[in-house]
């Protein structure tokens, strides 16, 4: 049974392209362990800090969920044109 493949060569610029998307995505890892830590269920009696660790998780995920949406939406750009 012989089957015919209809394979599509991908640029090699559009690998480096996803890579260099994927290695921003992991360079959010070490940040991230922060919200977890935050989200551990530990609750502290001291409303000052609660309100700081509040201030800045959320800080950090406004940045992170800004920079996720972007390299989404390159990374759909960079698949669609390999497709």
């Amino acid at each position: 049974m012989s089957k015919e493949w209809n394979l599509k060569e991908v640029p090699y610029q559009d690998i480096l392209d996803v890579r260099s998307e994927l290695v921003q995505l992991r360079s959010w890892q070490k940040s991230l362990v922060y919200l977890d830590e935050f989200f551990d269920g530990k609750v502290t009696r001291n409303k000052k800090d609660m309100r700081m660790r509040y201030y800045s998780c959320q800080q950090l995920y406004q940045v992170f969920s800004g920079d996720f949406e972007e390299v989404l939406k390159e990374t759909e750009e960079i698949l669609a044109r390999m497709a």
